[in-house]
């Protein structure tokens, strides 16, 4: 079982390894990313089967330092392929 945890900024950052059932193929290895802050937290444990996918995605979350309220639509940008602007930390410092 995989388990990367990875410390920046506030957060902690989880990329993780699970098991689920498909229907069609069976059991299947999937990977996912949690991140947990002082007062709020996030998980999408399913996002691929691909682990070198997600481990770039992880890391580029850690780089980023990501607020766990962005996670879920980082990721769902990221299975579309449009994931063009990502919602970092550094970046709400630049807005006014």
């Amino acid at each position: 079982m995989i388990r990367i945890v990875c410390h920046s900024g506030e957060y902690a950052y989880i990329l993780s390894q699970s098991t689920v059932m498909l229907e069609d193929f069976g059991k299947v290895q999937v990977y996912g990313i949690s991140i947990i802050g002082k007062d709020s937290k996030s998980a999408v444990e399913d996002i691929s089967d691909d682990f070198d996918s997600v481990y770039g995605l992880f890391s580029l979350i850690v780089e980023g330092e990501l607020c766990p309220e962005h996670l879920e639509c980082v990721v769902e940008d990221f299975l579309s392929d449009n994931l063009n602007i990502v919602p970092f930390k550094s970046a709400k410092q630049h807005t006014a």
